[in-house]
């Protein structure tokens, strides 16, 4: 229905909302120049591109009220939830905007309100610098105390000695970055500084390089690497693919590319001397996410939804290459599978949002043992976070970090609800 207009910074399309036409639809553009982000109008047989007016996060239209002619055309500038009155069978905007409500939250390209058919209007403020913690369990599900300030983050992941944590976060303007925390003590490093989204950070084996998602260049997401102390420039790895795991002796970094025909498969990029060439793994018509190599590197735990529920993914493991054997490890649902380091243990988030864990054998032939409920662990998202990674394991197996939403974090703030908002500017 749309084209990027890369030319101009153009780094996506989002969130569209149809006008009462049916014909017409607002959308908002990313940019790779946040003040260039804008709400824009388009057409369903693709003969209208029209920008409406720049915001940081998608725009929503409001029908008239009782007795008025316009609507409105919603959308966040610097946190102002601002209307406009917009003509929408000339779909033109007439008048000046006027301020709804102040401090309303957003997260990337969407805005924390809503508009009814009727006009009624909802919103959330958010004050606070985030909506999770990353908090320390035990075992037996104890909370062990909190890491860092309260953020909102998608990715976690523990370096192999233990010592740091790296992990994506949301600032308030949407934007996404890849930042480094002592594991002990929480202080912050900020690792990238670009104005794209920056995150899936996944370590070497060694734990020296970093490497992540990107969507600075095309709109798609590439693969770049980076020292994980910081110095050095980030090198572009892999044109179109988000990394998953890097293999313990360093040989692979499995990654997972999306087909516009068989949705989400997992690939291997052969790293050493050369140019690295990637090799497929898993390609069919299903989605195969999630890609976590085993601790020997014989065997790949990932989630797939090809159980016939595309809804449902389960966890399986495959030998690697492929051609051992193939297992299916959860029965009722299971996301982001997570190996012991030392690969006699495997970890998941079960459909009940509690975390898994069975004993697993890996040579000289695979074997596993029933899933087994450790704890409720409080994580967001649940079973739906089949592209999140909101977890991690300790490399003893002995403490989890988890992007939770405990009771400890700080409490929500409330929704607002508002009534006969636009009065007094019928039009």
């Amino acid at each position: 229905m749309t084209r990027l207009d890369t030319a101009h910074g153009e780094l996506g399309h989002l969130r569209p909302w149809f006008l009462p036409d049916g014909q017409h639809f607002l959308y908002f553009t990313r940019n790779t120049r946040p003040s260039e982000a804008a709400i824009f109008l388009a057409s369903l047989d693709g003969k209208v591109r029209k920008r409406l007016v720049n915001s940081s996060q998608a725009g929503a239209y409001a029908p008239p009220a009782i007795g008025a002619e316009l609507g409105h055309l919603l959308f966040i500038r610097e946190r102002t939830l601002m209307a406009q009155p917009f003509d929408h069978k000339r779909l033109e905007l007439t008048g000046e905007p006027f301020p709804v409500a102040e401090q309303v939250g957003a997260s990337l390209a969407m805005g924390f309100f809503s508009v009814s058919a009727n006009g009624v209007l909802a919103y959330r403020t958010s004050l606070s610098s985030g909506s999770s913690q990353l908090i320390w369990f035990d075992r037996q599900g104890k909370a062990l105390g909190s890491l860092g300030q309260p953020v909102i983050s998608d990715f976690v992941s523990i370096s192999p000695d233990g010592k740091h944590v790296a992990m994506d976060q949301v600032d308030r303007t949407g934007n996404r970055d890849v930042w480094i925390l002592d594991a002990e003590r929480g202080v912050p490093t900020r690792f990238t500084f670009d104005g794209a989204q920056d995150f899936m950070p996944v370590w070497s084996p060694d734990g020296a390089r970093l490497a992540f998602a990107t969507d600075r260049n095309t709109g798609s997401y590439d693969i770049y690497v980076k020292d994980s102390n910081g110095s050095g420039n980030e090198q572009l790895l892999m044109k179109s693919g988000r990394p998953e795991h890097w293999s313990s002796d360093g040989r692979y970094l499995l990654f997972s590319l999306l087909d516009s025909q068989n949705g989400y498969d997992l690939w291997v990029l052969p790293l050493g001397s050369g140019e690295p060439k990637p090799v497929s793994y898993l390609q069919t018509k299903f989605d195969e996410r999630q890609g976590q190599f085993s601790p020997d590197g014989r065997w790949v735990a990932y989630v797939s939804n090809e159980s016939g529920d595309a809804t449902q993914y389960q966890v399986y493991v495959q030998s690697f290459p492929i051609g051992g054997g193939k297992f299916q490890i959860s029965a009722d649902g299971g996301v982001q599978p997570r190996w012991r380091r030392d690969g006699k243990e495997l970890f998941y988030i079960g459909p009940d949002r509690k975390l898994m864990a069975l004993d697993v054998k890996t040579s000289p032939r695979f074997e596993y043992d029933t899933p087994k409920v450790l704890f409720d662990p409080s994580i967001l998202g649940g079973a739906a976070n089949y592209t999140f990674s909101r977890y991690d394991v300790a490399p003893d197996g002995k403490r989890f970090l988890v992007v939770s939403a405990a009771a400890d974090n700080p409490a929500a703030e409330p929704i607002t609800v508002l009534l006969n908002w636009n009065a007094g500017h019928t039009h």
